[in-house]
């Protein structure tokens, strides 16, 4: 355990006075009392700040670095995970200091450390009438209540594979092989024609590192195909064939899918499976999956358990009405039935960028952010029930200038909550650049909602 005082900046409180000893956290003059807090611990309104310091159980200062006198490398001390404790302030609607505290910021929530305990030692009596909350906290949301209309023209299995089929294709990928002048069929995936004009869905990994793309068509036909854009960030490409097309497929709604709705899968696994169709259901919604690379992670992914295999890849998830919902885009190979697809809702906005433009814009923050867990929340006491832990604030970002800190708790973005169930990445795709949101901010014992003006994602990232 570790106690750490530091004193008070005079030029945040003229008439406070400075700890300068642990002993000093004890109040000991008339009118003194003491305020405790996860991170942040609060005055009452109208009382002053006197000095502050936090409580970290499980760390300790580190070990001595003094010489042994030998060459035998010691031991790396322990990580202490605080790395800042000062006094804070909350301001009133008018800008007004409206109450003082003290605020602990670990600089990660990993490792055995916690909970973390910020203590305030205050003087003066408390104001009688509470300040002006400067931003109160959000009203809980109203419990979101789907109805489907999956029953409404509903066909059988054979009707929708004979109104959806004739618009699925195969996607083929050549590349120059090393040493070779020519290109060659390297890979190939499923797609479906979007519309009369020639353009076809496909995910972005089957055409990745494409010199040329030859489409096969659902009567046999081929046509050389030109990529539009693809953008990893979804796994949604575009490609166009200038060839008449045989059929286009509709597109569905996936935020009216529910759980256990009969679902297809059409497409052309391992390549040479032409127009294979598997059946299963709609094993869960708004799912995210991190790539194992380091690359984006998927978010809001539709998981079924229609069979998909290698090739599968970009071909068309269908409802019974003969609606494309999504496009396969994975499984799990260590699991029986766990399937995923992008949801015609993402398909459809990056379809659109990347016909307009070639590319998608997305929007940024300037957060480096870590998704809480019930773990973590428990062992580090935090004030949430969800959210993620700011561990960065990028200078120069929208989030710098609207003032978040290290230390606070995003635990929603215009009122919609995130956590485990709904990622910040995920939430956040349906605005663009340009676009404000207020994110629901716990920093200390405060809840805030805080006004940020979304910019453009770096290329970079």
């Amino acid at each position: 355990m570790r106690f750490v005082t530091t004193s008070l900046a005079a030029a945040l409180l003229m008439s406070t006075l400075a700890a300068t000893s642990a002993q000093a956290q004890t109040p000991s003059g008339p009118g003194q009392s003491l305020a405790t807090g996860p991170m942040t611990a609060w005055c009452e309104p109208g009382q002053v700040l006197l000095s502050g310091g936090y409580e970290l159980q499980g760390a300790e200062p580190p070990a001595s670095a003094a010489s042994s006198g030998t060459s035998t490398p010691t031991a790396a001390p322990p990580v202490v995970f605080v790395s800042s404790s000062k006094p804070t302030v909350r301001l009133d609607r008018d800008g007004k200091i409206a109450q003082f505290g003290w605020t602990a910021v670990p600089n990660t929530l990993g490792g055995d450390a916690g909970p973390l305990t910020a203590y305030a030692i205050c003087a003066g009596e408390p104001s009688l009438t509470p300040p002006a909350e400067s931003i109160p906290p959000p009203p809980p949301p109203a419990p979101e209540v789907k109805t489907s209309a999956t029953n409404a023209g509903t066909l059988n299995p054979m009707q929708v594979v004979e109104k959806v089929g004739p618009a699925v294709v195969t996607v083929i990928n050549e590349q120059v092989s090393d040493g070779a002048t020519t290109v060659v069929p390297v890979g190939s995936g499923s797609g479906f024609i979007l519309d009369e004009e020639g353009h076809i869905i496909t995910n972005q990994h089957v055409v990745a590192g494409g010199t040329e793309f030859v489409v096969v068509l659902a009567d046999g036909r081929e046509a050389p195909a030109t990529l539009v854009g693809a953008d990893a960030n979804s796994d949604v490409a575009v490609l166009k064939i200038d060839s008449p097309v045989p059929a286009v497929a509709k597109m569905g709604d996936s935020e009216a899918l529910l759980p256990g709705q009969p679902v297809l899968a059409l497409g052309s696994p391992l390549g040479t499976l032409t127009n294979t169709v598997t059946e299963g259901i709609v094993s869960a919604l708004g799912r995210s999956i991190p790539d194992e690379d380091g690359g984006p992670e998927l978010v809001k992914l539709i998981q079924h358990d229609a069979a998909i295999n290698p090739g599968n890849s970009g071909g068309p998830l269908v409802t019974l009405n003969g609606e494309v919902v999504g496009i396969n885009t994975l499984g799990i190979v260590e699991a029986q039935g766990i399937f995923f697809a992008v949801p015609s809702e993402t398909i459809q906005r990056v379809a659109t960028e990347l016909i307009a433009r070639g590319k998608v814009e997305y929007p940024y923050l300037g957060l480096q952010l870590t998704q809480l867990d019930d773990q973590l929340i428990l062992q580090w006491g935090l004030p949430v029930d969800a959210g993620y832990y700011v561990s960065g604030v990028v200078p120069g970002s929208p989030s710098a200038a609207a003032g978040m800190q290290v230390g606070d708790i995003v635990t929603a973005v215009n009122l919609e909550r995130v956590g485990e169930r709904q990622s910040l990445v995920g939430t956040l795709f349906q605005y663009k650049p340009g676009d404000t949101v207020q994110l629901t901010v716990q920093r200390g014992l405060v809840s805030m909602r805080i006004d940020i003006h979304l910019a453009t994602r770096p290329e970079n990232l």
